[in-house]
């Protein structure tokens, strides 16, 4: 299999105003609002060595004993090992765990670390290791708990799991129950909507979750079983809970408050929004029997939701260090913790992810924690076999489809039908007005059965209008103008109205051709991207 690569604008899929104008400076603006954003892989700046020894060896063996037990490929461990040398880094990408395997934009996450990690190993000849941080502590199930999949009838049918609702569950304590969960269900549902062929059974075993498994385990077992001989490296926060929540009761005894109001400041002067008020923030969460409760810093207390009482920012800190396995970061100080841990080189993320960390200057300055480069992740479209035909068909690109936002479908033209479904529809009104016209003389034999004459016609007139219909289908589908083509390319390109990264998963693309594409696709990434990448599948 060779895929072809086909790079478009960046804005192809939409952009924020501010980031469209970051991306018009080509290849792209060196700061924003003072977060580095690096230009080349030869100006990538070369952190500092931040870690002791002790701390390094403590992480590097906690990573290989929780990895082990999804038995990876000797290449993830051979990069956990890698990371108890001195000057070795890594770059993070992060998402929440997803149900079997997740929208495709989790997979160019972890390819894209892997892409700019190999760069750099190069350009610094040292260890940099690909990351992808499963944010198991988030507990949105409304929002991972499915998954979109163009079944071959081309429609969309979305594919979820019984038993789960809406709460504040941690992910990573969400265990799958066979019975429950009806994971058997599951499994069927998807073989009757995926493509059919000698991989199904293969991704089924890799991307159907498991009796036992936690969501979020589940998450970690599929994303190593595909990119594992890639040295991707997938850490789950309660791993090293210890080191993140001493970094974490650091940062919450200083005085957060004023940096984090200067970031935002720093936003609306150049007239954005900030990505999230401080104020409004959850910047700590408190996990207790399971669900996590949300702490917000106001004047200089940090609350609980609901609560009439507070606690000073040195009380937080050490309730922090008694208890240090039920805390975790919120999203604006989540970033500097893992900074504050983990030998980090990069971060990539998306683009709402670099709107709220680019409120972060402030707050890295004043903690003393590092100004890490952003890198905004790869976009990618997949386009397959049947959607390649369907474009050749009806004279249209890819660009095309997706700046319709998949819109593409013309109004049906009555001068569309062919000549012969027009007369068939001729006859069939006559032979039903003909029939209708001798009610009278068979009701004179029987009534009844003069009922049953209208009945009759109108039935004749049904069934041939049935088949001028499909004549009409027919032609419309040879001439290349057929609603299936249109709605191939809609379902499968632009599906829901959005863009199909974050929509259709990996699932069905590895059904249908196996794992190796994936390799493939991780040569067409660029490390430090400007452009949208089209990967077309052969015919």
């Amino acid at each position: 299999m060779t895929l072809e690569f086909q790079y478009l604008s960046a804005d192809i899929l939409g952009l924020p105003e501010w980031a469209a104008r970051a991306l018009a400076e080509r290849p792209r603006p060196a700061h924003l609002a003072g977060l580095e954003l690096p230009r080349d892989v030869e100006s990538f700046p070369r952190p500092d060595e931040r870690l002791e020894a002790e701390e390094r060896a403590e992480l590097a063996a906690t990573l290989e004993a929780e990895l082990a037990q999804h038995q990876p490929h000797v290449a993830v461990l051979e990069s956990v090992r890698a990371l108890r040398a001195r000057g070795a880094f890594v770059v993070v990408a992060g998402q929440q765990p997803a149900l079997i395997g997740g929208p495709l934009y989790d997979l160019y996450k972890a390819l894209h670390v892997v892409a700019l990690a190999r760069r750099l190993s190069q350009r610094w000849e040292a260890p940099v290791v690909p990351l992808f941080w499963n944010h198991a502590d988030d507990h949105d199930i409304q929002e991972v708990h499915h998954l979109w999949i163009q079944n071959p009838n081309l429609d969309l049918r979305k594919v979820g799991l019984a038993g789960m609702s809406s709460g504040r569950t941690l992910l990573s304590r969400m265990v799958f129950d066979e019975t429950r969960h009806q994971l058997g269900t599951l499994s069927e549902l998807l073989r009757q909507n995926l493509w059919e062929g000698p991989e199904q059974a293969r991704a089924l075993e890799l991307f159907v979750p498991r009796d036992g498994e936690s969501f979020s385990g589940a998450f970690t077992r599929t994303l190593l079983a595909l990119t594992g001989h890639l040295g991707l490296v997938v850490l789950e926060p309660q791993w090293i809970r210890p080191s993140l929540s001493r970094a974490l009761a650091q940062l919450v005894s200083r005085e957060l408050e004023p940096a984090l109001t200067a970031g935002a400041d720093g936003v609306r002067a150049q007239g954005r929004v900030p990505a999230i008020e401080p104020r409004e923030a959850a910047l700590v969460f408190r996990h207790e029997e399971g669900k996590r409760h949300a702490l917000r810093l106001a004047d200089g207390l940090y609350r609980f939701d609901g609560e009439s009482g507070a606690r000073t920012a040195a009380e937080l800190a050490a309730e922090i260090v008694q208890q240090p396995l039920d805390w975790s970061a919120g999203a604006l100080l989540r970033p500097l913790v893992q900074d504050l841990v983990l030998p980090v080189a990069a971060y990539v993320g998306g683009w709402g992810e670099l709107a709220y960390h680019a409120q972060l200057g402030p707050l890295r300055s004043a903690v003393d924690a590092p100004h890490t480069p952003f890198v905004p992740r790869v976009s990618a479209t997949l386009v397959d076999g049947g959607s390649r035909e369907s474009l050749a068909k009806l004279g249209l690109e890819v660009r095309d489809v997706l700046l319709a936002r998949g819109k593409i479908e013309p109004e049906v033209s009555a001068s569309a039908s062919p000549a012969v479904a027009t007369e068939l529809r001729a006859f069939a009104r006559r032979a039903a007005s003909e029939l209708v016209a001798l009610r009278e003389d068979v009701a004179v034999l029987d009534r009844g059965l003069a009922e049953q004459v209208k009945r009759t016609a109108g039935q004749i007139e049904d069934l041939i209008g049935k088949l001028a219909a499909k004549l009409e289908r027919v032609q419309a589908n040879s001439s290349g103008s057929g609603r299936r083509h249109y709605r191939r390319l809609t379902n499968g390109l632009y599906p829901n109205e959005l863009p199909q990264e974050r929509v259709r998963g990996t699932l069905e693309f590895v059904a249908r051709y196996g794992t190796g594409w994936i390799d493939e696709l991780l040569a067409g990434i660029d490390p430090l991207p400007t452009e949208h990448l089209v990967a077309t599948f052969p015919d």
